[in-house]
């Protein structure tokens, strides 16, 4: 990951050196940690001896994207031009072992397929890849001699796949699969205002930045029960499928950045910064739950992101 942003970063520059004044090339790197809790319960876990369940979420740990983009701002422009791209993807797995409980799959396809009180034990690996296009345009206002202010609008794409294979099996030998893809594409309006603070005279300076986009989106999912063992019972369908493709609503995506920004003694103007970033995307999970009703639920990403820009 390093190595990859290390070379897009100098493609960019070398890129840009040969360009008009006023070019910015930016890259970043980014350590996120990813939630969609409590819309990631995957399986319910209900002791033979007790009368209580566990319903089982993905908890994903940290890790490395990237964003990098280019700002064009030429003099005589008033407004300046920014372009960026951000990937982020991470994956978690979880496993519920053989024991006195019933492991009863929590997504619809499983769970109507007439096998779904036969498991005791059961995995999963749940995937997420994240990819953003932003074209903003924004202007810095000079509040007082120590504060800018920098609003933008623009436009926002996004793209973000979620996979899911579970495993389900219990002690006599049933086993099945079921595989969920969950596909999402959005596009809409964004708007932002930036925040950069100098309190003294130094290269360094603090920064905030808050910005939220209107999404109209359209999701796909598809929902793959199969049993595996060959030898399905008569009261089971042994293979089930659930579709709910083509889905068109709108979604709402928020983010917030703090951190520091400083200046760098070199010969061109080269630009650090070193931050926190939460980015919330609300009603982004629509899986299809047993209870046969769209799953609402949001999904976030937060952690920290460290950057440098060249100016020419």
């Amino acid at each position: 990951m390093i190595r990859t942003l290390v070379c897009l970063f100098f493609l960019l520059a070398s890129g840009a050196s040969a360009a008009a004044e006023g070019i910015t090339p930016f890259a970043e790197a980014i350590v996120w940690h990813a939630s969609a809790e409590t819309s990631s319960v995957w399986a319910s876990e209900v002791p033979l001896t007790a009368r209580e369940f566990e319903a089982t979420n993905i908890e994903f740990g940290w890790n490395a994207g990237l964003r990098a983009g280019l700002q064009i701002e030429p003099p005589q422009w008033l407004w300046d031009v920014r372009f960026t791209v951000t990937h982020f993807s991470t994956s978690q797995d979880a496993a519920i072992d053989d024991g006195l409980n019933l492991v009863i799959p929590e997504f619809f396809s499983g769970f109507v397929s007439g096998d779904s009180f036969d498991f005791t034990a059961a995995s999963v690996d749940w995937s997420i890849k994240y990819t953003t296009f932003d074209l903003d345009f924004g202007h810095d206002i000079e509040v007082s001699e120590t504060c800018l202010i920098r609003p933008t609008f623009g436009l926002k794409a996004a793209v973000i796949d979620q996979d899911i294979r579970s495993h389900w099996s219990d002690f006599l030998g049933v086993t099945a699969v079921e595989n969920v893809d969950h596909e999402f594409f959005g596009f809409g309006p964004s708007v932002g205002l930036g925040v950069r603070w100098a309190p003294g005279q130094g290269h360094c300076c603090l920064i905030g930045d808050f910005s939220g986009a209107l999404l109209y989106g359209a999701w796909n999912v598809e929902d793959n029960f199969q049993r595996t063992d060959g030898g399905a019972a008569g009261s089971s369908y042994e293979a089930f499928s659930t579709s709910l493709n083509d889905s068109k609503l709108g979604t709402v995506m928020l983010r917030s950045f703090f951190g520091a920004e400083w200046s760098l003694p070199c010969r061109m103007k080269v630009v650090g910064r070193l931050g926190y970033e939460m980015q919330w995307w609300a009603n982004q999970q629509r899986l299809l739950t047993f209870q046969q009703l769209p799953m609402h639920g949001d999904l976030t990403f937060q952690g920290g992101v460290c950057g440098i820009a060249v100016s020419y």
